[in-house]
């Protein structure tokens, strides 16, 4: 069990605070039950309750969740979010991999450590084993989505990661004390599949969406003052959701496939994408201590680093984007999609009409009708081919230090670019474009030092490119 202050958390529980969701879970000894901190039930007192950094900790101690709260919806728990680099890819190749049920050898094997270790990293820093971690992870997914879906039983229980209905059946009713038939709720909205996640305030979602609606693609890409669209490719799935904003604290997904698939990594990459995961406060934390910041930290509270719903896609931008301007990436980009992208069939009412070209369409077309220089072009097939062969991995669930040195070896890709992955692709908070003009005007501008901001350099980028020039702070 990791070290915490129980009284502080009380403190946090009482006040119902949105900023602690998600960084611990409430158990009741006389119920057996457990909580996000945020429930709205009446508070037991102090000496009738326990406090647990995940859900897993929770129901490894014999409590069950909350029906009320629905822990399942919290934010990702900061237990593991700081954690070493070996247990975050542990975490992102057990969501990857949830339909191929990795036993924890096959886990220790893909990141190449040893079993024990594994186990023993993983109890050290997240309380709980590789397993009930996952499991946890597949019977909240599956509670959300009987909860708020039209999805058949049966196609719940292969989406949320489970080799059959039975096993399925099982769990769930050890876990919640009833049948996944007994707990489903009547859904509200038909065709379609409906989630709802969690962040933590504060959260400046409309500076969120403005950043990806400069970048968004037309045909592919929609979006609005309080909501993103796109469509998507997954290995042989194409689908499309919608991402809404505004309800407080929760964002609604919507979302359309053609066939079942694992969405357990539907929701990691849409976690990335917006950023859900972040906390502001563990940021500011270290952001305020440069006191320079102080009055910018204020004035933009709630920023986010928009992050990506494909690592491929993102380096095909970053290339593209190379020593031009956003616009004048942006229409080259337009004009491959709309070119080389597949034409979607999913749904003719969609307002979208083509999907990011894969890989292998990428290999197969000639791209020097962009308008792109040669090298260029011969950068973007590299990276392409690598990702074809699989010696180039960016979704998160590689070493990210050989990732980049991957990175770096491709003829046409610099440190800028390498950043710029690393920060929106890869997730790493402390990623930084050092090299970027806009940035660098800034930095000289205000008289800022970046390296005061580790680990959470990303983040300090964000704020440099949302300050307004014009408005210094004296």
């Amino acid at each position: 069990m990791m070290n915490y202050d129980a009284k502080e958390f009380y403190r946090a529980h009482l006040a119902r605070d949105q900023r602690f969701d998600g960084k611990f879970f409430v158990a009741v000894k006389t119920t057996k039950i457990y909580c996000r901190p945020i429930c709205p039930a009446r508070k037991a007192k102090f000496q009738h309750l326990e406090f647990f950094l995940t859900a897993a900790e929770a129901i490894k101690a014999g409590y069950r969740p909350c029906l009320r709260c629905h822990p399942e919806a919290a934010p990702g728990s900061s237990a593991w979010l700081g954690t070493a680099a070996i247990v975050q890819r542990a975490m992102r190749l057990m969501e990857a991999c949830a339909l191929e049920e990795l036993s924890v050898a096959d886990l220790a094997a893909k990141l190449q450590v040893g079993e024990r270790w594994l186990r023993t990293l993983f109890q050290q820093q997240v309380g709980a084993s590789p397993q009930a971690i996952l499991l946890t992870k597949k019977l909240d997914l599956a509670r959300n989505l009987l909860a708020t879906s039209t999805l058949s039983i049966i196609d719940i229980a292969f989406s949320s990661g489970f080799q059959s209905l039975r096993r399925f059946n099982d769990a769930f009713k050890k876990q919640f004390q009833q049948s996944p038939s007994a707990f489903r709720q009547q859904p509200k909205t038909k065709g379609s599949l409906h989630l709802q996640l969690s962040y933590r305030p504060p959260y400046d979602y409309k500076k969120l969406l403005h950043y990806l609606k400069n970048r968004a693609i037309s045909g592919m890409e929609y979006v609005d003052e309080i909501s993103y669209q796109r469509l998507f490719t997954y290995g042989a799935v194409r689908g499309w959701f919608k991402v809404t904003f505004g309800m407080q604290h929760i964002v609604t997904v919507e979302c359309k496939t053609n066939q079942t698939f694992n969405i357990l990594e539907l929701v990691a990459r849409l976690k990335n994408l917006f950023d859900l995961d972040a906390d502001p406060m563990a940021i500011h934390k270290v952001l305020r201590e440069d006191s320079s910041l102080a009055p910018y930290l204020q004035q933009h509270a709630g920023l986010r680093v928009p992050g990506c719903w494909d690592g491929f896609e993102l380096a095909i931008r970053a290339v593209v984007g190379q020593r031009i301007s956003v616009k004048a990436a942006h229409r080259i980009l337009e004009r491959m999609v709309a070119a080389y992208g597949e034409q979607q069939q999913l749904d003719a009412r969609l307002p979208l009409t083509h999907y990011f070209p894969t890989p292998k369409q990428i290999l197969a077309v000639d791209l020097s009708k962009l308008g792109l220089p040669a090298s260029r072009v011969q950068t973007i097939k590299t990276l392409a081919q690598q990702i074809v062969d699989k010696h180039l991995v960016l979704d998160g669930t590689a070493d990210e230090q050989i990732v980049r040195q991957q990175l770096l070896d491709i003829k046409g890709i610099g440190p800028w670019t390498v950043e710029y992955i690393a920060m929106r692709a890869l997730k790493n908070p402390n990623a930084f474009p050092a090299t970027d003009l806009e940035l660098q005007k800034r930095i000289k501008h205000l008289a800022w030092d970046p390296q005061k901001w580790m680990p959470w350099r990303a983040y300090g980028a964000m704020l440099l490119l949302n300050v307004d020039m014009e408005k210094k702070h004296e």
